[in-house]
């Protein structure tokens, strides 16, 4: 069972690359992997999550996740730093001084 599995997958991917390969423009690229799904996933998501990292292998997909990884909005390389959530709740103004100092 887990070799059909493995040989689906390495089905799946090879296509899915072929498709990659495909894409002509970095906006429609970036539109690919980091569309929301029902569950509100992305496909890098899902990529990390199934262990798809050939799928990385496309410079397109690569520049966008360079991009992502170095944008000014994760100064801290912390996937926490990035998130707007903790953002609001942890660096807001009202946050950063202590009231009762």
């Amino acid at each position: 069972m887990e070799r059909r599995c493995n040989e689906i997958k390495t089905k799946i991917l090879k296509i899915a690359s072929q498709y990659m390969d495909q894409v002509n423009s970095e906006d429609e690229m970036r539109y690919l992997l980091l569309e929301k799904d029902l569950d509100n996933n992305d496909a890098l998501n899902h990529i990390y999550d199934f262990d798809l990292i050939d799928l990385l292998q496309n410079p397109m997909a690569q520049n966008i996740i360079e991009h992502i990884w170095t944008s000014p909005y994760n100064n801290s390389q912390s996937i926490a730093a990035a998130s707007s959530t903790h953002n609001l709740l942890f660096n807001w103004n009202d946050c950063r001084t202590d009231k009762e100092a």
